[in-house]
């Protein structure tokens, strides 16, 4: 399983072994994946994504910093990008914190192979929990092949923008996390 984004942000995938999860970026996260500081941001699902008939998809997700992790910086950035204020909660951690709420929408594709060096080892193995769309005229449509492909000088692309592996996260459990996904052991 990987976590990739567009060079240019615009493209974010969730590649994971059954299905690919493709989804137009948000500018404030596209900023984000592209600051250094990334690793003091913990990425989370709300829930469950919902898959509509034709694949398409929506979730919702949280993006906390808390503020013990952060530098004046930092804090100034973050705010910036559109994070906000709050006293919270996260796991075994409370106190001050930013946050920053968005939606995803997006298509589900059927999984292609990649390469060893384009999928992260895992500690272990995580779940997307999603709820398919149910209709007594038939079942769902099959997914599409995965939009992801390789170029004649083996780079990964979806659209032809080059994509790359993103780590970064601050789970005290797990170093990096998206959509309750670890990218570190």
């Amino acid at each position: 399983m990987s976590f990739l984004a567009a060079k240019d942000g615009r493209k974010v995938v969730v590649a994971a072994e059954k299905y690919h999860y493709v989804f137009d970026g948000d500018p404030s996260v596209a900023a984000l994946l592209r600051w250094s500081g990334r690793t003091k941001v913990t990425p989370s699902l709300n829930g469950e994504l919902k898959v509509a008939r034709n694949n398409s998809f929506e979730g919702s997700y949280t993006l906390v910093a808390f503020d013990a992790d952060l530098t004046p910086e930092d804090r100034t950035f973050l705010i910036q990008t559109g994070f906000a204020k709050t006293d919270m909660k996260y796991g075994d951690r409370t106190g001050p914190a930013l946050r920053y709420f968005g939606t995803v929408y997006g298509t589900r594709y059927a999984a292609a192979p990649l390469k060893p060096a384009d999928a992260l080892d895992f500690s272990r193995s995580f779940l997307i929990r999603y709820v398919e769309q149910e209709t007594a005229t038939g079942p769902a449509a099959q997914p599409a092949p995965s939009p992801l492909i390789y170029d004649d000088g083996g780079k990964l692309l979806v659209g032809g923008v080059p994509m790359f592996i993103v780590q970064g996260g601050t789970d005290y459990r797990c170093r990096a996390r998206f959509m309750d996904i670890c990218f570190y052991k």
